[in-house]
């Protein structure tokens, strides 16, 4: 089964972009932010977490102030090329995006060897955040990069307007998928998702029936200033 470009609105944290910058990203990438078939912009932000990329691990020293974007594995000279890259956006305050979080890290332990990449993004405002954004990262049990966009620069130019956000890019960092929000449904789905994207056969249906989560939208997330 072949995944084509897909848009799914589920269980969400708002947003509010605001400036003249924000509202021009927004009116080129529609409302549920960027369009299939978008090369993604081009960016490098701060590592929060513990994660060291390969090439460096295997050398003498350890990394100070690495910085990592999805150029590293995607486009005409990434580091590492990957099949598929997964780049997903959320906040410490946002609760879908806290159960996001372990199945990403899940995703990328189980397929990382097959050409699947990880990373996150968090839009998070200032340094205040910074400790809360280490500990939930290493609490999910992520090993891939965790990265601080703390003025939101990076979150308007990808019209970043409700989280979790997640972005499925081809190895030339063109967007196949999208997805806003999520659920026990996304959940369910997401694995086979990953593997039809990396040329994987599908894995059997699940015997048990899954519970539906709550389908309202979560509180409003705070406003972007």
């Amino acid at each position: 089964m072949r995944v084509v470009g897909v848009v799914r609105v589920l269980s969400v944290c708002t947003l509010t972009l605001v400036g003249s910058f924000a509202a021009r990203a927004s009116d080129a990438a529609g409302s549920e932010g960027l369009a299939v078939g978008t090369n993604v912009p081009q960016f490098v932000l701060p590592v929060v977490n513990d994660f060291v990329p390969p090439k460096v691990a295997a050398g003498p020293l350890q990394p100070k102030g690495v910085k990592w974007g999805p150029g590293k594995w995607t486009g005409d000279r990434p580091d590492e090329a990957k099949k598929l890259v997964i780049m997903s956006f959320f906040a410490t305050y946002c609760d879908p995006c806290k159960k996001e979080m372990p199945e990403l890290a899940r995703l990328y332990d189980a397929y990382k060897d097959q050409g699947l990449g990880v990373m996150l993004v968090s839009i998070d405002k200032g340094d205040e955040q910074k400790n809360e954004i280490i500990n939930l990262a290493k609490a999910s049990g992520v090993h891939f990069p965790v990265v601080h966009d703390r003025f939101q620069v990076v979150a308007r130019r990808y019209a970043a307007e409700r989280l979790p956000y997640m972005l499925m890019l081809d190895p030339a960092g063109n967007v196949k998928v999208v997805h806003v929000g999520y659920t026990t449904d996304l959940k369910a789905n997401l694995e086979n998702e990953v593997r039809a994207q990396l040329g994987l056969a599908p894995l059997a249906p699940a015997t048990k029936d899954i519970a539906k989560e709550d389908p309202k939208p979560t509180t409003p997330a705070k406003g972007k200033g």
